[in-house]
């Protein structure tokens, strides 16, 4: 079986007991309701002759010691592809439906109507607008709005099963939200990164590949860290050993040499101490170098990727990637690397001194460590489950702050303070209780580590006295061992919580990685067409294009247009309709899945980008203002433009005058988003960016959407002296801001409906009549009110 979901054993046997062969099931899709809508899972699969449905359900069964699911057989249909000639899905407000189209004996399609739950009674205004599907309609299964992408490609092969037609799963592979190795879903979809199957080899070697980049760094923190960690070993020897044994003791080589002793000691404490500042201004240096590298190359590495990698992910977590995840790398060359190599030679030549002064103190001390090592790994493990709890509060708590804040002005207009505070109260309260249970853990772990150091240290004494008496071994050799007691424990700490360090560091650098192995999937031209300096004229050809944004879902479907440079062009639809994909297209934002499209009879595929985004500007609904000068946000497309030229734009757009107004002119800083502009300034200030680099093809994409009349009649006036001498596309809702246009596009479902000048097609009285009488009566009843 292929896609898009697995049987159970149990569905299995029920198919098997019907004389069902598994091995010829072509594809299969899991549902959480029946066709009558009870809450049972509900299992379709067909083969190449028949489609069969199993529902039913999972329970536990077994003995008290050991249990098992079986799957609770409830209810089995088969539909031959003779008899069922086709699958939909029928789509309402909170729910969909998997419908199929029955043939009747006759041969003909004939017409049931179904009856609608009451749940499912309110459709979509579009919903009641189209004709039911003719013919007779069963309902196969019912299902949550969340299956309705996995339906629709599931009906859409079973379609083309019937119909005999070839079927392409190559972009469904590409797109599989499970591992390919392992069959096991990704823990985020739009990465495709598999952490039950990665190895970890792989990971490190490309790890070690980076460090070349950065061996001066590391190498520079490793020869500090060795020194110091020899220094740290040797000097408990000139404070006992040394002091004890060879200066107090009248058999010592250095009997009385009290004031060589304390030099030493002194010596030795100061060199330690200049060292380890030493070691400081390194690794700030490195550590700072090695970020800022690997910052510069996830940026980097971004801005060459196209607009659908974006759009697939999160701000935030974009931005994770750039700063979090980049100092989770470097901690891989600042700190793991260089600290686990100097902790094991701490840890080793600690050990091997001890072993030598005396093997049986020697062992008693390692089995203190052995113990303590194991007693901190289960309570690593278990704070585990605890830091969980206190993450999930946080954020249920973070969240409530966020409503609060946000929200603010609903708050103050519902008098709901008291609420709030009662609401953040309880969730504060969840921090506080798994607060306190983590922290109280924690200290009675403590407790009774200090136990087992204080029975270990005591055992240890009363033992190496009893050594000292009997004068195995000195009394100073006995403090040095001591003393490696307690130096011993954090290299151990490291080498416990290094695992951890070293998990979450794989982790980020599979993101770091998957970034920089990313490849763009609009690809620049090898050999790009040569456009003069004048640039790309405006003629624009769409032939035969369709386009998906997922898999077997079309948005454009064999879609031709035909804009004549210094044209006026203007397209309407209905949401959804593919408006502004045609506009993705043609400035090359995405690839057309078929079909082709040419400016100036050059495919864009052809065109260098540098050429291709100096002869387009684009004004969208959703405009940006980056943080910095009003100037600056206008000449972003051009830095080197002048002032003159930047208020030359500015008039064109109709902004000069509301700039003027600003506290600093030109020169006025505003905040990232334009959150100190108004919705058109920004709008106006837009356009203006769009204007200066000199366009010869303008798009406006919803660019008076959302204003007020008065601010859409200064827009307008602004975009009537944009259309000189270029050629301009516009998408508007309103059609009365269409008016004028030399021609006019209406676009349904990804299909041209219409085309004609705004007298031709409201003498056509089809769709676009149909759109603007619409909008002429509310405008009525507005007015009327």
């Amino acid at each position: 079986m292929k896609y898009f979901d697995t049987l159970t054993q149990g569905a299995i046997e029920a198919l098997i007991s019907r004389g069902v062969d598994p091995d010829g099931l072509l594809y299969c899709l899991k549902c959480d309701m029946n066709g009558e809508g009870l809450y049972y899972d509900t299992y379709l699969t067909f083969d190449s002759h028949k489609l069969y449905i199993i529902s039913g359900y999972d329970r536990l069964a077994g003995d008290k010691k050991k249990f098992h699911t079986v799957f609770e057989f409830k209810e089995y249909k088969e539909y031959s592809m003779e008899q069922l000639k086709e699958l939909y899905v029928d789509r309402y407000r909170h729910t969909c439906r998997l419908m199929g189209k029955m043939k009747a004996e006759g041969g003909a399609l004939k017409e049931q109507t179904a009856q609608i739950t009451k749940n499912d009674a309110v459709l979509s205004s579009e919903k009641k607008e189209e004709a039911e599907p003719e013919g007779e309609k069963v309902w196969l299964s019912r299902f949550s709005a969340g299956f309705s992408e996995k339906a629709e490609q599931f009906s859409r092969r079973y379609n083309m099963t019937v119909k005999g037609e070839e079927i392409d799963d190559t972009p469904l592979a590409e797109n599989s939200p499970f591992c390919p190795k392992c069959g096991q879903k990704y823990p985020d979809p739009n990465r495709k990164f598999c952490p039950y199957c990665v190895k970890k080899s792989s990971i490190f070697k490309r790890l070690f590949g980076l460090f070349g980049e950065y061996k001066l760094q590391s190498a520079m923190i490793i020869f500090m860290m060795v020194l110091s960690a020899a220094l740290a070993v040797i000097s408990p020897y000139f404070s006992t050993t040394f002091l004890y044994d060879k200066v107090l003791d009248s058999a010592g080589e250095f009997y009385g040499q009290i004031l060589f002793a304390v030099i030493m000691v002194a010596g030795f404490k100061v060199l330690s101490e200049v060292l380890q500042c030493a070691y400081g201004i390194v690794f700030t240096k490195a550590v700072t170098k090695v970020m800022h590298g690997l910052r510069i190359k996830i940026y980097n590495a971004m801005q060459h990727l196209s607009l659908p990698f974006f759009t697939s992910k999160q701000t935030g977590s974009l931005m994770t990637r750039v700063d979090g995840d980049a100092e989770e790398v470097s901690e891989f060359f600042c700190n793991i690397v260089p600290g686990g190599v100097v902790n094991i030679v701490k840890l080793v030549s600690m050990s091997i001194l001890m072993f030598i002064m005396s093997p049986m103190l020697a062992a008693c001390v390692l089995g203190m460590i052995i113990i303590i090592a194991f007693s901190e790994m289960w309570f690593i493990k278990g704070q585990r489950r605890l830091w969980r709890g206190i993450n999930l509060s946080m954020r249920k708590m973070r969240s409530n702050l966020n409503d609060s804040v946000n929200g603010h002005r609903v708050v103050k207009a519902f008098a709901r303070e008291e609420q709030e505070k009662d609401r953040f109260g309880r969730s504060l309260g969840k921090v506080y209780d798994a607060d306190i249970a983590c922290r109280s853990r924690g200290a009675n772990f403590e407790f009774g580590q200090n136990a087992v150091f204080i029975i270990g240290g005591a055992i240890m004494t009363v033992f190496g006295y009893y050594l000292v008496v009997t004068e195995r071994i000195g009394l100073g050799e006995l403090m040095l061992m001591t003393g490696y007691l307690g130096m011993m424990i954090d290299p151990m700490y490291f080498m416990i919580w290094a695992g951890d360090d070293l998990s979450r560091c794989l982790d980020a650098a599979s993101r770091v990685f998957e970034i920089m192995d990313s490849k763009p999937t609009v690809k620049p031209p090898e050999n790009p067409a040569k456009v003069g300096l004048e640039g790309l004229k405006g003629d624009i050809v769409l032939k035969n294009v369709s386009f998906e944004y997922e898999a077997g879902v079309a948005v454009l479907k064999d879609l031709s247009m035909n804009i004549k440079a210094g044209q006026f062009y203007g397209i309407v639809g209905k949401t959804g309709a593919g408006k502004s994909t045609l506009i993705n297209l043609i400035s090359r934002l995405y690839d057309t899945t078929n079909g082709t499209v040419a400016i100036d009879g050059i495919s864009v595929r052809d065109i260098a980008f540098e050429d291709l985004r100096r002869s387009i500007g684009i004004v969208s609904q959703e405009t940006y203002i980056f943080m910095g000068t009003v100037a600056d946000n206008i000449r972003y497309a051009r830095p080197e433009a002048t002032l003159d030229e930047v208020i030359e734009a500015a008039k064109s757009a109709n902004a000069h005058d509301f700039i003027l107004k600003l506290p600093e002119g030109y020169d006025t800083v505003i905040g990232s988003g334009g959150a100190d502009l108004s919705g058109g300034e920004r709008q106006r200030i837009s356009i203006a960016r769009a204007l200066i680099q000199k366009p010869n093809i303008l798009i406006l994409d919803e660019a008076t959407a959302s204003m007020d009349t008065r601010t859409e009649r200064k827009i307008q006036n602004a975009i009537d002296n944009l259309k000189k001498g270029r050629t301009v596309i516009a998408i508007a809702h309103r059609l009365s801001t269409l008016r004028d246009a030399d021609m006019l596009c209406v676009i349904e479902n990804g299909e041209v409906k219409e085309t004609g000048t705004h007298d031709e097609l409201i003498h056509k009285k089809g769709k676009y009549f149909e759109l603007y009488r619409l909008q002429a009566e509310a405008l009525k009843t507005i007015s009327m009110d």
